[in-house]
């Protein structure tokens, strides 16, 4: 970083200095000086060099490249716009880590690997934009062997980088010794490096991108991660469909915290924005800070983005996408949502609907004997004659732990069933919409994964409708040793 800044004193308008004073200026952790010097680098770069930076075929799927190369000029740069909006991992912060990180390897790639002769990149160059270094590199290891032709074995280069956190390896071979590196060939499967599906379901701290053709980390170089987890639920406010989030940490009554949230349409424009101080949370007053969020929109396809970031430089990112549907003229339900107690229903103001305020429980974990309480709400009963609507509801809460052994060894020493646990009430109102919690007894559970449905019946109407919540049952935690 420093020679790049000198590099920069002494030759402030060579386009190549500010590339390495941008990308170094990244992976330093200067996420804004990073974004300005690039930009302020593209115009003057030789046109292969900023096409390299332009194009996102390395990392998007076939049939947005397709698209991408069908539209005219005019249309590209707003498909692109579109297209890294989609894969910010931070929907609340003002630069685009996704496409950052993306440039910053393009930067890397095209000192190292960018051939002018040729006017490319080998494949070293492809793979390195798409995942980024590898964590260990192999080169000719002992057990790879020469091209079989004709009968003949002829030498070549292997050149082996390992993602063990992507469940990746990929072989590339250097086939005329000219430091000129492929992908090996194949008549019966495709050889092009993918992540495992698997190992990419257990990281929470990457973000792939549409296809898994590349993977991009959460935060930016020198963030320190926070642990936060939240929910995002639908509900019906009085105009339309009604979105609610939470987010929530551990962290002191004192401690400086901020949270934001941000919700994109199909268009990736910002339809709602909210930022607050999170309060003490009624699941952990001492020990557990959240701030909760709500918005209502149009029924629409939306992606929702939560941060919560601290004084220290810590942060904690989480993106859901969500849709909200059309109201129906026929019983419906909300989400279901595993709250911290009985939620708080204040008393209305005169002609107006009570205002509820559920702490959502966002890992859905109920410790030790519970019990598990879930809020949800119903709308269009059909109320009789008399203005009364009149339904029930049945609560089952069953098993979704799966067993990961083979076929026979499920067959041959198939596992015990867990019983399920119902609950039912049938009850009667005016009005046609109902605020409704569920309080189950979990405590006689084993430790695991769990699921509750909840079927309501429109006793006048004849309807029904069903809501689900998943949520996992623990033990008392054991007490820590003392010193």
């Amino acid at each position: 970083g420093a020679a790049a800044e000198r590099a920069l004193a002494a030759a402030p308008n060579r386009p190549e200095v500010k590339l390495a004073v941008a990308y170094t200026s990244f992976r330093l952790g200067r996420v804004g000086r990073a974004e300005s010097t690039f930009v302020a680098a593209f115009p003057d770069l030789p046109q292969l060099a900023r096409e390299r930076f332009e194009d996102i075929a390395p990392v998007a799927s076939e049939q947005d490249t397709a698209t991408l190369r069908r539209l005219p000029a005019g249309a590209r740069a707003e498909f692109l716009r579109r297209f890294w909006r989609e894969h910010d991992p931070d929907l609340a912060s003002r630069e685009n880590e996704a496409q950052l990180e993306y440039w910053s390897r393009v930067a890397q790639a095209y000192f190292l690997y960018f051939d002018a002769k040729r006017r490319e990149w080998d494949e070293r160059g492809e793979v390195y934009v798409r995942y980024g270094a590898p964590e260990r590199a192999d080169y000719n290891p002992l057990e790879t062997p020469g091209v079989q032709m004709f009968g003949h074995a002829y030498p070549m280069n292997y050149l082996v980088w390992y993602y063990p956190a992507l469940g990746m390896r990929v072989t590339m071979q250097d086939r005329l010794l000219s430091e000129y590196y492929l992908l090996p060939m194949s008549l019966y499967a495709s050889m092009d490096p993918s992540p495992d599906p698997a190992a990419l379901a257990l990281r929470d701290d990457v973000l792939a991108s549409r296809g898994g053709r590349g993977v991009f980390p959460m935060l930016p170089p020198g963030t320190r991660p926070r642990a936060v987890d939240a929910v995002v639920a639908r509900f019906s406010g009085e105009r339309g469909p009604r979105l609610f989030g939470q987010i929530q940490t551990e962290g002191a009554p004192d401690e400086d915290l901020v949270a934001e949230w941000v919700v994109l349409d199909t268009a990736m424009v910002e339809v709602a924005r909210a930022r607050r101080v999170p309060g003490v949370s009624a699941c952990d007053p001492a020990g557990v800070r959240s701030a909760d969020f709500a918005a209502e929109l149009p029924p629409g396809r939306y992606q929702v983005g939560l941060t919560l970031g601290d004084a220290a430089g810590g942060r904690g990112v989480i993106r859901k996408n969500v849709d909200l549907g059309a109201p129906l003229a026929t019983l419906t339900l909300s989400d279901a949502v595993a709250t911290c107690g009985r939620p708080d229903i204040s008393a209305p103001a005169p002609g107006a609907a009570p205002a509820v305020r559920i702490e959502a429980l966002p890992g859905g974990e109920v410790i030790g004997a519970g019990p598990l309480t879930v809020y949800f709400e119903m709308y269009d009963l059909r109320p009789d004659e008399g203005g009364t609507s009149r339904f029930e509801y049945e609560a089952t809460v069953r098993s979704a732990e799966k067993d990961s052994r083979i076929w026979l060894q499920r067959l041959l020493a198939p596992r015990p069933r867990i019983p399920a646990i119902s609950a039912g009430r049938r009850e009667e109102q005016p009005g046609s919409l109902r605020r409704q919690f569920v309080s189950i007894p979990v405590g006689e559970l084993a430790d695991g994964r769990y699921r509750l449905e909840i079927l309501v019946r429109d006793l006048n109407a004849g309807t029904e409708a069903t809501t689900r919540v998943g949520f996992v049952k623990r033990s008392l935690r054991a007490p820590e040793a003392k010193p």
